[in-house]
């Protein structure tokens, strides 16, 4: 019987256009921030699954946020976040520098494991603190708040 009445529900117009929402509701899309700089915020993302040309079976797409100019790069399917930031370095970097932001539809820890190694190829040296530890915060708010500072040094 619930088999029938599951089956009957999971076809019916009616209780599928009723049905109650049992998650939050969606909130808006918020748009990005338009960066200042060119090749300040890029997008990288993969073409896959392209038929194979001198051992190469893929393209990374490095574009500028701001001026949708694009480095196309050929890899592989199987390119790793390392791998990609390797590319990143010999083929953009070079060019345009270090980006502020990385957008990509590959996930949070790719862009993660991206940045880390990116960091770890250009010699530089990533250190977090948080928020438990309140002298590293105290520290930066007396950098900042320093009344005889030239503000322009302040900029990060």
């Amino acid at each position: 019987m619930s088999r029938y009445v599951g089956q009957y529900v999971s076809h019916c117009d009616l209780c599928a256009c009723t049905k109650v929402q049992c998650h939050l509701p969606v909130g808006e899309l918020q748009p990005l921030a338009i960066p200042e700089e060119c090749w300040d915020a890029i997008s990288v993302d993969f073409i896959s699954e392209l038929p194979e040309s001198g051992g190469y079976n893929a393209i990374m797409v490095a574009v500028d946020s701001v001026g949708k100019r694009s480095h196309f790069v050929e890899t592989v399917t199987t390119v790793t976040a390392a791998g990609a930031a390797n590319l990143y370095v010999r083929n953009v970097w070079k060019l345009h520098g270090l980006p502020r932001k990385v957008i990509s539809d590959c996930g949070p820890q790719f862009v993660a494991a991206f940045m880390k190694e990116l960091f770890r190829l250009l010699g530089i040296k990533a250190s977090s603190s948080t928020s438990v530890w309140k002298s590293s915060l105290r520290d930066r708010k007396k950098t900042v708040t320093k009344p005889d500072q030239d503000r322009s040094e302040l900029e990060i």
